[in-house]
Protein backbone atom coordinates (compact mmCIF):
# COMPACT_ATOMS: atom_id res chain seq x y z
CA UNK A 1 0.00 0.00 0.00
CA UNK A 2 1.36 3.42 -0.96
CA UNK A 3 2.48 5.62 1.94
CA UNK A 4 2.25 9.20 0.69
CA UNK A 5 3.70 10.74 3.85
CA UNK A 6 6.73 8.43 3.72
CA UNK A 7 7.41 9.30 0.07
CA UNK A 8 7.02 13.01 0.80
CA UNK A 9 9.61 13.00 3.61
CA UNK A 10 11.98 10.79 1.61
CA UNK A 11 11.87 13.29 -1.28
CA UNK A 12 13.51 16.05 0.82
CA UNK A 13 17.27 15.69 0.13
CA UNK A 14 18.79 17.28 3.26
CA UNK A 15 17.93 19.03 6.48
CA UNK A 16 17.92 22.46 4.84
CA UNK A 17 15.07 21.41 2.57
CA UNK A 18 13.24 19.75 5.50
CA UNK A 19 13.27 22.98 7.52
CA UNK A 20 12.36 25.00 4.43
CA UNK A 21 9.34 22.77 3.72
CA UNK A 22 8.17 22.94 7.37
CA UNK A 23 8.33 26.75 7.39
CA UNK A 24 6.60 26.98 4.02
CA UNK A 25 3.87 24.66 5.31
CA UNK A 26 3.37 26.83 8.42
CA UNK A 27 3.10 29.98 6.31
CA UNK A 28 0.54 28.36 4.01
CA UNK A 29 -1.58 27.15 6.93
CA UNK A 30 -1.56 30.50 8.73
CA UNK A 31 -2.43 32.36 5.53
CA UNK A 32 -5.32 29.98 4.86
CA UNK A 33 -6.76 29.79 8.40
CA UNK A 34 -6.13 33.30 9.73
CA UNK A 35 -8.03 35.28 7.08
CA UNK A 36 -10.90 37.52 8.13
CA UNK A 37 -12.72 40.61 6.91
CA UNK A 38 -11.79 42.34 10.16
CA UNK A 39 -8.27 42.89 11.58
CA UNK A 40 -7.14 39.80 13.51
CA UNK A 41 -4.00 39.14 15.58
CA UNK A 42 -1.12 37.25 14.00
CA UNK A 43 -0.81 33.59 14.90
CA UNK A 44 2.74 33.31 16.22
CA UNK A 45 4.73 30.73 18.18
CA UNK A 46 4.28 32.66 21.43
CA UNK A 47 0.50 32.76 20.92
CA UNK A 48 0.37 28.99 20.34
CA UNK A 49 2.56 28.41 23.44
CA UNK A 50 0.26 30.60 25.54
CA UNK A 51 -2.79 28.71 24.27
CA UNK A 52 -1.38 25.31 25.26
CA UNK A 53 -0.25 26.61 28.65
CA UNK A 54 -3.55 28.40 29.42
CA UNK A 55 -5.51 25.25 28.49
CA UNK A 56 -3.35 23.21 30.92
CA UNK A 57 -2.53 20.71 28.16
CA UNK A 58 1.27 20.95 27.97
CA UNK A 59 3.61 21.41 30.93
CA UNK A 60 7.01 23.11 30.81
CA UNK A 61 9.16 19.94 31.32
CA UNK A 62 7.50 18.23 28.34
CA UNK A 63 7.88 21.34 26.20
CA UNK A 64 11.60 21.69 27.08
CA UNK A 65 12.21 18.00 26.33
CA UNK A 66 10.49 18.40 22.98
CA UNK A 67 12.57 21.46 22.07
CA UNK A 68 15.82 19.63 22.90
CA UNK A 69 14.66 16.62 20.87
CA UNK A 70 13.92 18.76 17.81
CA UNK A 71 17.60 19.75 17.66
CA UNK A 72 18.26 16.33 16.09
CA UNK A 73 17.74 15.95 12.34
CA UNK A 74 16.15 12.50 12.62
CA UNK A 75 13.60 13.71 15.19
CA UNK A 76 12.57 16.56 12.88
CA UNK A 77 11.85 14.17 10.00
CA UNK A 78 9.88 11.83 12.31
CA UNK A 79 7.84 14.69 13.80
CA UNK A 80 7.03 16.09 10.38
CA UNK A 81 6.02 12.61 9.16
CA UNK A 82 3.69 12.06 12.14
CA UNK A 83 2.15 15.52 11.75
CA UNK A 84 1.37 15.01 8.05
CA UNK A 85 -0.31 11.69 8.76
CA UNK A 86 -2.28 12.59 11.90
CA UNK A 87 -3.57 15.90 10.49
CA UNK A 88 -4.29 14.34 7.04
CA UNK A 89 -2.33 17.15 5.37
CA UNK A 90 -0.63 14.55 3.19
CA UNK A 91 -3.92 14.08 1.30
CA UNK A 92 -3.96 17.74 0.21
CA UNK A 93 -2.82 18.50 -3.33
CA UNK A 94 -1.51 21.91 -2.21
CA UNK A 95 0.77 20.29 0.36
CA UNK A 96 2.05 17.78 -2.22
CA UNK A 97 2.86 20.63 -4.62
CA UNK A 98 4.52 22.57 -1.78
CA UNK A 99 6.72 19.58 -0.96
CA UNK A 100 7.64 19.07 -4.61
CA UNK A 101 8.76 22.68 -5.05
CA UNK A 102 10.62 22.63 -1.72
CA UNK A 103 12.54 19.47 -2.70
CA UNK A 104 13.91 20.99 -5.92
CA UNK A 105 14.54 24.50 -4.55
CA UNK A 106 18.15 25.74 -4.69
CA UNK A 107 18.97 26.53 -1.05
CA UNK A 108 22.35 27.38 0.44
CA UNK A 109 21.50 29.41 3.53
CA UNK A 110 21.44 27.76 6.98
CA UNK A 111 17.95 26.50 7.94
CA UNK A 112 15.69 28.42 10.28
CA UNK A 113 14.20 26.68 13.30
CA UNK A 114 10.69 25.25 12.97
CA UNK A 115 8.01 26.79 15.17
CA UNK A 116 6.54 23.44 16.15
CA UNK A 117 3.80 24.51 18.57
CA UNK A 118 2.23 26.91 16.10
CA UNK A 119 2.73 24.40 13.26
CA UNK A 120 1.03 21.57 15.18
CA UNK A 121 -1.87 23.80 16.26
CA UNK A 122 -2.39 25.13 12.73
CA UNK A 123 -2.20 21.61 11.21
CA UNK A 124 -4.94 20.18 13.45
CA UNK A 125 -7.00 23.36 13.05
CA UNK A 126 -6.82 22.78 9.28
CA UNK A 127 -8.06 19.21 9.79
CA UNK A 128 -11.06 20.47 11.80
CA UNK A 129 -11.64 23.53 9.60
CA UNK A 130 -11.28 25.86 12.60
CA UNK A 131 -10.04 29.47 12.06
CA UNK A 132 -6.91 30.39 13.99
CA UNK A 133 -7.97 33.94 14.88
CA UNK A 134 -10.72 32.54 17.14
CA UNK A 135 -8.12 30.91 19.43
CA UNK A 136 -7.59 33.41 22.25
CA UNK A 137 -5.16 32.69 25.13
CA UNK A 138 -7.11 35.12 27.34
CA UNK A 139 -10.21 32.90 27.02
CA UNK A 140 -9.08 29.25 26.86
CA UNK A 141 -11.63 27.02 25.13
CA UNK A 142 -13.52 24.19 26.77
CA UNK A 143 -11.78 20.82 26.53
CA UNK A 144 -14.78 19.28 24.70
CA UNK A 145 -15.32 22.17 22.29
CA UNK A 146 -13.94 22.09 18.70
CA UNK A 147 -11.19 24.55 19.66
CA UNK A 148 -10.35 22.49 22.75
CA UNK A 149 -10.06 19.33 20.65
CA UNK A 150 -7.64 21.11 18.28
CA UNK A 151 -5.35 22.10 21.16
CA UNK A 152 -5.65 18.63 22.72
CA UNK A 153 -4.50 16.95 19.49
CA UNK A 154 -1.55 19.35 19.20
CA UNK A 155 -0.46 18.66 22.79
CA UNK A 156 -0.86 14.90 22.28
CA UNK A 157 1.34 15.10 19.17
CA UNK A 158 4.11 16.86 21.13
CA UNK A 159 3.94 14.40 24.04
CA UNK A 160 4.04 11.45 21.64
CA UNK A 161 7.33 12.66 20.18
CA UNK A 162 8.91 12.84 23.63
CA UNK A 163 7.56 9.45 24.74
CA UNK A 164 8.93 7.56 21.71
CA UNK A 165 11.85 5.30 22.56
CA UNK A 166 15.31 5.77 21.08
CA UNK A 167 15.19 2.38 19.36
CA UNK A 168 11.93 3.19 17.64
CA UNK A 169 13.28 6.62 16.68
CA UNK A 170 16.38 5.12 15.05
CA UNK A 171 14.29 2.58 13.15
CA UNK A 172 11.95 5.24 11.79
CA UNK A 173 14.87 7.54 10.98
CA UNK A 174 16.34 4.93 8.61
CA UNK A 175 13.01 4.62 6.81
CA UNK A 176 12.52 8.38 6.50
CA UNK A 177 15.99 9.15 5.20
CA UNK A 178 16.39 10.72 1.77
CA UNK A 179 15.76 8.24 -1.07
CA UNK A 180 16.68 9.22 -4.62
CA UNK A 181 14.09 8.50 -7.28
CA UNK A 182 10.99 9.44 -5.30
CA UNK A 183 8.02 11.09 -6.96
CA UNK A 184 9.06 14.59 -5.88
CA UNK A 185 12.66 14.00 -7.05
CA UNK A 186 11.42 13.39 -10.58
CA UNK A 187 9.62 16.73 -10.82
CA UNK A 188 11.17 18.61 -13.79
CA UNK A 189 12.42 22.15 -13.36
CA UNK A 190 11.23 25.11 -15.42
CA UNK A 191 14.29 24.93 -17.68
CA UNK A 192 13.64 21.26 -18.43
CA UNK A 193 10.01 21.95 -19.22
CA UNK A 194 10.92 24.75 -21.60
CA UNK A 195 13.50 22.57 -23.43
CA UNK A 196 11.03 19.75 -24.09
CA UNK A 197 9.17 19.55 -27.38
CA UNK A 198 5.50 20.51 -27.34
CA UNK A 199 3.11 17.60 -27.46
CA UNK A 200 -0.12 17.60 -29.38
CA UNK A 201 -3.22 17.34 -27.19
CA UNK A 202 -5.07 14.03 -27.33
CA UNK A 203 -8.71 13.17 -26.74
CA UNK A 204 -10.66 13.52 -24.52
CA UNK A 205 -8.81 16.78 -23.75
CA UNK A 206 -8.92 17.92 -27.37
CA UNK A 207 -11.84 17.87 -29.78
CA UNK A 208 -11.00 18.04 -33.49
CA UNK A 209 -12.76 20.83 -35.41
CA UNK A 210 -15.31 18.69 -37.25
CA UNK A 211 -18.13 20.75 -38.80
CA UNK A 212 -21.54 19.90 -37.42
CA UNK A 213 -24.85 20.75 -39.05
CA UNK A 214 -27.85 21.38 -36.82
CA UNK A 215 -31.09 20.93 -38.83
CA UNK A 216 -33.19 22.53 -36.10
CA UNK A 217 -31.62 25.93 -36.81
CA UNK A 218 -31.54 25.66 -40.62
CA UNK A 219 -33.48 28.34 -42.46
CA UNK A 220 -34.71 26.18 -45.40
CA UNK A 221 -35.96 23.22 -43.39
CA UNK A 222 -39.57 24.33 -43.04
CA UNK A 223 -41.62 26.79 -45.08
CA UNK A 224 -45.11 28.07 -44.29
CA UNK A 225 -47.43 29.53 -46.90
CA UNK A 226 -49.92 31.86 -45.27
CA UNK A 227 -52.31 31.77 -48.29
CA UNK A 228 -52.47 28.00 -48.40
CA UNK A 229 -55.98 26.68 -47.61
CA UNK A 230 -56.46 23.69 -45.34
CA UNK A 231 -59.28 21.24 -45.97
CA UNK A 232 -60.60 20.09 -42.61
CA UNK A 233 -62.53 16.81 -42.84
CA UNK A 234 -65.39 16.53 -40.33
CA UNK A 235 -65.74 13.49 -38.09
CA UNK A 236 -69.20 11.82 -37.96
CA UNK A 237 -70.42 9.88 -34.94
CA UNK A 238 -72.34 6.66 -35.56
CA UNK A 239 -74.67 4.60 -33.37
CA UNK A 240 -73.12 3.13 -30.21
CA UNK A 241 -72.08 -0.53 -30.39
CA UNK A 242 -74.23 -2.89 -28.31
CA UNK A 243 -73.99 -6.64 -27.81
CA UNK A 244 -77.03 -8.69 -26.83
CA UNK A 245 -77.39 -12.33 -25.80
CA UNK A 246 -78.75 -13.20 -29.24
CA UNK A 247 -75.54 -11.92 -30.86
CA UNK A 248 -73.54 -14.66 -29.15
CA UNK A 249 -72.83 -17.95 -30.90
CA UNK A 250 -74.25 -21.20 -29.44
CA UNK A 251 -70.78 -22.13 -28.18
CA UNK A 252 -70.45 -18.79 -26.39
CA UNK A 253 -73.95 -19.10 -24.98
CA UNK A 254 -73.19 -22.54 -23.51
CA UNK A 255 -69.67 -21.70 -22.24
CA UNK A 256 -70.80 -21.28 -18.66
CA UNK A 257 -72.02 -17.69 -18.57
CA UNK A 258 -74.64 -17.40 -15.87
CA UNK A 259 -77.61 -15.11 -15.66
CA UNK A 260 -77.14 -11.95 -13.58
CA UNK A 261 -77.73 -12.33 -9.84
CA UNK A 262 -81.01 -10.95 -8.62
CA UNK A 263 -81.93 -10.37 -4.97
CA UNK A 264 -85.62 -10.23 -4.12
CA UNK A 265 -87.24 -8.37 -1.22
CA UNK A 266 -87.85 -11.65 0.64
CA UNK A 267 -84.18 -12.54 0.47
CA UNK A 268 -83.13 -9.06 1.70
CA UNK A 269 -85.25 -9.46 4.89
CA UNK A 270 -83.42 -12.62 6.07
CA UNK A 271 -80.88 -12.24 8.87
CA UNK A 272 -77.33 -13.18 8.04
CA UNK A 273 -75.27 -14.86 10.77
CA UNK A 274 -72.21 -12.71 11.43
CA UNK A 275 -68.81 -14.28 11.01
CA UNK A 276 -66.82 -14.54 14.22
CA UNK A 277 -63.38 -12.96 14.00
CA UNK A 278 -60.78 -14.34 16.38
CA UNK A 279 -58.04 -11.86 17.29
CA UNK A 280 -54.73 -13.38 18.44
CA UNK A 281 -53.30 -12.44 21.81
CA UNK A 282 -51.21 -9.27 21.83
CA UNK A 283 -47.48 -9.64 22.31
CA UNK A 284 -47.43 -6.82 24.88
CA UNK A 285 -49.68 -7.28 27.89
CA UNK A 286 -51.90 -4.30 28.80
CA UNK A 287 -51.44 -2.48 32.05
CA UNK A 288 -54.48 -4.13 33.65
CA UNK A 289 -53.20 -7.66 32.94
CA UNK A 290 -49.77 -6.78 34.31
CA UNK A 291 -51.28 -5.23 37.47
CA UNK A 292 -53.49 -8.28 38.05
CA UNK A 293 -50.47 -10.57 37.75
CA UNK A 294 -48.55 -8.50 40.29
CA UNK A 295 -51.49 -8.54 42.72
CA UNK A 296 -51.89 -12.31 42.45
CA UNK A 297 -48.21 -12.96 43.09
CA UNK A 298 -47.86 -10.64 46.10
CA UNK A 299 -51.34 -11.29 47.57
CA UNK A 300 -49.85 -14.04 49.77
CA UNK A 301 -48.21 -11.41 51.97
CA UNK A 302 -51.71 -10.33 53.08
CA UNK A 303 -50.87 -6.71 52.39
CA UNK A 304 -53.31 -4.56 50.51
CA UNK A 305 -52.04 -3.16 47.23
CA UNK A 306 -52.16 0.49 46.22
CA UNK A 307 -51.60 2.16 42.87
CA UNK A 308 -48.78 4.64 42.26
CA UNK A 309 -47.59 6.33 39.07
CA UNK A 310 -44.16 5.91 37.49
CA UNK A 311 -43.09 8.74 35.16
CA UNK A 312 -40.17 7.82 32.91
CA UNK A 313 -38.29 10.74 31.29
CA UNK A 314 -35.97 10.14 28.31
CA UNK A 315 -33.86 13.20 27.43
CA UNK A 316 -30.72 13.96 25.43
CA UNK A 317 -29.07 15.44 28.54
CA UNK A 318 -30.28 16.70 31.97
CA UNK A 319 -32.91 19.45 31.54
CA UNK A 320 -32.60 19.00 27.80
CA UNK A 321 -35.10 18.18 25.05
CA UNK A 322 -37.02 14.94 25.26
CA UNK A 323 -36.64 12.07 22.79
CA UNK A 324 -39.85 11.09 20.97
CA UNK A 325 -40.94 7.57 20.02
CA UNK A 326 -38.48 5.51 22.12
CA UNK A 327 -39.72 2.11 23.30
CA UNK A 328 -40.10 1.72 27.08
CA UNK A 329 -40.70 -1.64 28.81
CA UNK A 330 -41.56 -2.10 32.52
CA UNK A 331 -41.17 -5.55 34.09
CA UNK A 332 -41.17 -7.07 37.57
CA UNK A 333 -39.13 -10.05 38.72
CA UNK A 334 -41.21 -13.21 38.71
CA UNK A 335 -43.95 -11.75 36.47
CA UNK A 336 -44.10 -13.00 32.89
CA UNK A 337 -46.20 -10.13 31.55
CA UNK A 338 -45.04 -6.52 31.24
CA UNK A 339 -46.12 -3.01 30.35
CA UNK A 340 -44.66 -1.35 27.23
CA UNK A 341 -45.17 1.78 25.20
CA UNK A 342 -43.38 4.69 23.52
CA UNK A 343 -42.38 8.13 24.78
CA UNK A 344 -44.39 11.25 23.95
CA UNK A 345 -43.04 14.30 22.18
CA UNK A 346 -41.86 15.56 25.57
CA UNK A 347 -39.95 12.29 26.06
CA UNK A 348 -42.17 10.95 28.87
CA UNK A 349 -43.93 7.63 29.49
CA UNK A 350 -46.37 7.32 32.42
CA UNK A 351 -47.80 4.07 33.77
CA UNK A 352 -49.71 3.03 36.93
CA UNK A 353 -48.19 0.19 38.94
CA UNK A 354 -49.40 -1.66 42.07
CA UNK A 355 -47.25 -1.61 45.22
CA UNK A 356 -47.77 -3.12 48.71
CA UNK A 357 -49.17 -0.71 51.27
CA UNK A 358 -46.46 -1.15 53.91
CA UNK A 359 -43.45 -2.33 51.87
CA UNK A 360 -41.75 -1.48 48.59
CA UNK A 361 -41.69 -3.30 45.25
CA UNK A 362 -38.87 -3.13 42.69
CA UNK A 363 -39.59 -2.71 38.97
CA UNK A 364 -37.14 -2.93 36.04
CA UNK A 365 -37.38 -0.31 33.25
CA UNK A 366 -35.80 -0.95 29.81
CA UNK A 367 -35.35 1.90 27.29
CA UNK A 368 -34.38 0.98 23.72
CA UNK A 369 -32.29 3.71 22.08
CA UNK A 370 -32.75 4.23 18.30
CA UNK A 371 -30.30 2.87 15.75
CA UNK A 372 -28.58 6.23 15.17
CA UNK A 373 -27.76 6.21 18.91
CA UNK A 374 -26.16 2.70 18.84
CA UNK A 375 -29.49 0.86 19.36
CA UNK A 376 -28.61 -0.20 22.90
CA UNK A 377 -31.08 -1.26 25.61
CA UNK A 378 -30.50 0.57 28.89
CA UNK A 379 -32.01 -0.88 32.08
CA UNK A 380 -32.64 0.83 35.40
CA UNK A 381 -34.34 -0.51 38.53
CA UNK A 382 -36.48 1.52 40.91
CA UNK A 383 -38.22 0.57 44.15
CA UNK A 384 -41.73 2.02 44.50
CA UNK A 385 -43.74 2.34 47.71
CA UNK A 386 -47.14 3.62 48.73
CA UNK A 387 -45.82 6.72 50.53
CA UNK A 388 -45.81 8.72 47.29
CA UNK A 389 -48.35 8.91 44.52
CA UNK A 390 -45.82 9.41 41.74
CA UNK A 391 -42.17 8.49 41.12
CA UNK A 392 -39.85 9.82 38.41
CA UNK A 393 -37.05 7.85 36.68
CA UNK A 394 -34.80 9.78 34.21
CA UNK A 395 -32.78 8.39 31.27
CA UNK A 396 -30.08 10.55 29.63
CA UNK A 397 -28.15 9.89 26.44
CA UNK A 398 -25.27 12.09 27.61
CA UNK A 399 -24.53 14.09 30.73
CA UNK A 400 -23.54 17.25 28.83
CA UNK A 401 -24.81 18.89 25.62
CA UNK A 402 -22.89 17.65 22.59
Amino acid sequence: MRNAALELIQSLPDQIHVYFFANQLLGWLVTDLNRSDEPVPSFTESRARALLRASDLLDDPTRHSFERLMEKDIAVRIALYDLLQESELVDSEEVAALAATSAVSDLHEPPEGVQWQSLATAAFAWKSGYPLYQLDPAAPPNAYSPAGQVLKRAATFIRHQVQRSATERDKMGKQLAYAAGTSSDRVPSLDDMAASDPEAPLPPHYRPPIPVNYPEVAQDTLQIDEEESVDWTGVTRGDPITITFDDLTPEEQSSGHRAPIQITADQAGQQVTPTRVVTPNATVAPASTFADSVRKKFARSRESMKITKLRIKVQEYPDGPGLYGLQVRVTCKGIKSHVAGTTTREGTFVCELPVPEHSGLTYDVDVTWPRDLDGEIERKSITLNADRTEFSLPFYRSLKPV
